[in-house]
């Protein structure tokens, strides 16, 4: 099939999947302002948890080769970032987690929540800016669309009428092919974010880390 065909089928699986994938663009976006809102208003949990997390940033195992052996080859650096985001970021934790239907809701929950209080009034210069939310709109973009996945499976799990057949194992069949189909646009829109996100900050600075993904 042409690249062409796998996009018009992408556009359609995801006409189907609109109301899930609106559902996670609102969750990731209220939870982010949400997560800002709370620090501003300083309650005393939510500093200590933002300051935890700004220490621990420092020592994520993921984020190590990227500031370790790769951190001299920008192609390198961005296909490991895709894969694993793709992987980790989007399969694994927001779609294989759909198996029970609210767990995606809940990561969506968590990441929004925790980028916001990361980024309140942080001293950043406008090309820092720039790049956290070309890569916030991307990244989380595609995993809204990878959450709806998650979320859709579970749900048919649950309801198999829901995709106009009372065989649970048919019902699961469609659903399957239509997040597969949709993976297409997640595997382009996390693509585009790894050029954006990695080469941005390998020119900005070696020391500078992705700042989504959390």
């Amino acid at each position: 099939m042409s690249l062409k065909g796998l996009l018009q089928d992408s556009v359609e699986s995801a006409k189907k999947l609109k109301n899930l994938i609106i559902f996670f663009a609102l969750a990731h976006t209220v939870l982010l302002i949400f997560g800002q809102w709370m620090v501003a208003q300083g309650y005393p949990g939510v500093l200590e948890l933002r300051a935890e997390q700004l220490k621990e940033i420092q020592n994520l195992p993921y984020l190590k080769p990227l500031t370790g052996i790769l951190a001299d080859n920008l192609i390198l650096k961005i296909l490991y970032t895709f894969f694993f985001n793709l992987i980790f970021g989007a399969f694994l934790s927001t779609t294989a987690t759909g198996a029970i239907f609210f767990l995606p809701y809940l990561i969506a929950v968590w990441r929004g929540f925790i980028i916001g209080i990361l980024v309140y009034d942080m001293a950043v210069s406008p090309a820092m800016i720039a790049v956290f939310y070309g890569t916030f709109i991307l990244e989380f973009g595609a995993y809204c669309l990878s959450s709806a996945v998650g979320m859709d499976l579970g749900l048919t799990l649950l309801w198999p009428g829901r995709k106009g057949t009372t065989s649970r194992k048919d019902a699961l069949r469609i659903a399957a092919k239509d997040g597969a189909k949709l993976y297409v646009f997640v595997i382009i829109i996390l693509f585009i974010s790894a050029i954006w996100e990695i080469s941005w900050l390998h020119y900005l600075g070696p020391l500078m880390k992705p700042i989504a993904g959390q």
